[in-house]
């Protein structure tokens, strides 16, 4: 952490002071925000004797004035159609079957730049998936500034089980942070293990842990009116996480339109 990511001079409230709020009811309220609008996508092959589960990622559900979308990583999607057209799978958004995907599908950009890939969903569909969902719908989405606050999320494949056949569990991965650098086109954030809170009911992050399976989750930047108070958008759909650098990449959402389409210069 540098200078940079310090709190404005005169802010009310101090690094220490922020640290005890997060130990306390304030994590929690920041974790039910994450745990509430993202939900694991995995498909696994149609075999009888070996119904493998090929791949997982994340889904982040956005309402905005106009549409109530999911939104994932461009290259969850490609890996789909890929292995779909190689053999017979079942996809689904946690416990709840979703094979027509392709078909609500609004927008694919393109993976090797935007990474984002936005379709139709219903709230008929979410009332049948077994969590308690609640959408992000502060409209539109804005990028964080550099050093300052943001949390992500998303369902890593490391923490998958499969307790039997065609069921699989999975465990949400959560920071909050600050964002380290943002360009036009996309947001990192790196895990700073000096500034890490141990929390006894939170588990921390094991070193160079893969984080694959994140793809698509959010990242949530938090901004402060003149008067301090604060209030969170959604910024960016992960795109990629590595486990050397422990980084991650999310591509900016301000870049989906209200009906889900995607700015035309990142259409695929």
């Amino acid at each position: 952490m540098n200078k940079n990511c310090l709190p404005p001079e005169g802010h009310p409230i101090s690094i220490e002071k922020a640290k005890q709020l997060l130990a306390g009811d304030l994590g929690d309220v920041y974790l039910s925000i994450l745990m509430g609008c993202c939900v694991p996508i995995y498909w696994f092959r149609l075999d009888k004797e070996n119904p493998k589960i090929l791949y997982n990622g994340t889904v982040t559900l956005l309402k905005t004035p106009r549409k109530l979308l999911g939104v994932t990583a461009a290259h969850v999607l490609k890996k789909y159609e890929l292995d779909r057209q190689e053999q017979k799978v079942r996809l689904q958004l946690m416990n709840e079957a979703f094979d027509d995907i392709i078909e609500r599908v609004i927008a694919i950009s393109d993976p090797d730049r935007l990474d984002i890939a936005t379709f139709d969903i219903d709230e008929k569909l979410l009332s049948k998936i077994d969590k308690e969902l609640n959408p992000l719908t502060s409209w539109p989405p804005q990028p964080p500034e550099e050093g300052r606050g943001i949390m992500l999320a998303g369902y890593p494949g490391f923490d998958r089980l499969e307790p039997k056949k065609l069921k699989a569990n999975f465990g949400l991965f959560t920071a909050i942070g600050v964002a380290r650098v943002v360009t036009n086109e996309q947001i990192t954030w790196a895990a700073d293990r000096e500034y890490f809170l141990h929390i006894p009911k939170v588990r921390e992050l094991p070193p160079n842990q893969d984080l694959g399976g994140i793809s698509g989750g959010p990242l949530i930047s938090w901004f402060e009116t003149p008067n301090y108070v604060s209030y969170y958008k959604l910024s960016g759909i992960i795109s990629q996480a590595n486990a050397t650098l422990e980084n991650v990449v999310a591509r900016r959402a301000d870049y989906i339109n209200d009906d889900g389409t995607i700015d035309k210069k990142y259409r695929s």
